[in-house]
């Protein structure tokens, strides 16, 4: 019943029924996840699974840019905590002489169902003690691929960093938490269990624009100097 009148009465209100909706959204999400385990068809996809180490696939040296043994790269805690969900995880810092230094971080996972999903910057900075400012969502398009990516601001005291990231699941480039669950649900369901791929890069710097030209460059970079099993972790593709 909605109290008139009586403006905290509301507000408690319009936070129960925002509870409620989140409950029952997320136990939706974790029944069909249990059911989809279940599935006696459901394999795992191997079709973009390494067939090496990525740190053999990932470059050293990419443009401009060549990765230094040590950097002020910054793995939040919520992601060093949940390592366990992926099957690698690789994270660089490289730099260049002529441009800003750029952090690259990917996470591989080969399943993504229930526990092991990708765990993207949006739930883990803020666990590091960072606010985000939410920057518009982006198609990146490479001459090996087009994906859908997502930009943001992470300020904290003395540090504000510039994200430029996209989350493969499958054949499909979810832009929120969200979408990516349905994503591996759906896949799910259809008989193939998809694999998963975050790919983030980041450089220190507080103007965003510039800083998004640079990381795209950087990506395509990435992309253009590493081979086809590399293409294919991180778009789903292995065209050159």
């Amino acid at each position: 019943m909605r109290s008139a009148g009586n403006p905290a009465a509301e507000k408690r209100e319009t936070r129960r029924l925002s509870t409620r909706r989140e409950f029952i959204v997320g136990g939706t999400l974790c029944a069909t996840a249990v059911l989809a385990n279940a599935l006696p068809g459901a394999m795992p996809s191997s079709s973009t699974r390494p067939g090496q180490p990525l740190e053999r696939l990932i470059p050293m040296a990419i443009g401009g840019w060549g990765a230094v043994p040590f950097g002020d790269i910054l793995i939040p805690k919520g992601e060093k905590a949940e390592e366990k969900a992926y099957d690698e995880v690789v994270t660089r810092y490289y730099e260049s002489s002529t441009a800003p230094s750029v952090m690259l971080l990917v996470a591989y996972g080969s399943a993504q169902v229930g526990d092991t999903e990708l765990h993207r910057p949006e739930a883990c900075y803020p666990v590091a003690g960072f606010k985000l400012d939410r920057g518009p969502n982006l198609r990146l398009r490479f001459a090996e691929a087009s994906v859908m990516a997502r930009s943001m601001t992470a300020s904290a005291t003395g540090r504000i960093e510039q994200l430029l990231y996209w989350s493969r699941v499958g054949a499909e480039f979810p832009t929120s938490s969200m979408e990516q669950r349905w994503s591996a649900l759906r896949q799910t369901f259809r008989g193939s269990i998809p694999d998963g791929v975050l790919v983030r890069l980041s450089t220190i710097g507080a103007d965003r624009e510039p800083a998004l030209d640079l990381l795209e460059r950087f990506a395509g970079e990435l992309l253009g100097a590493g081979g086809p099993d590399l293409r294919l972790v991180l778009t789903g593709t292995s065209a050159s």
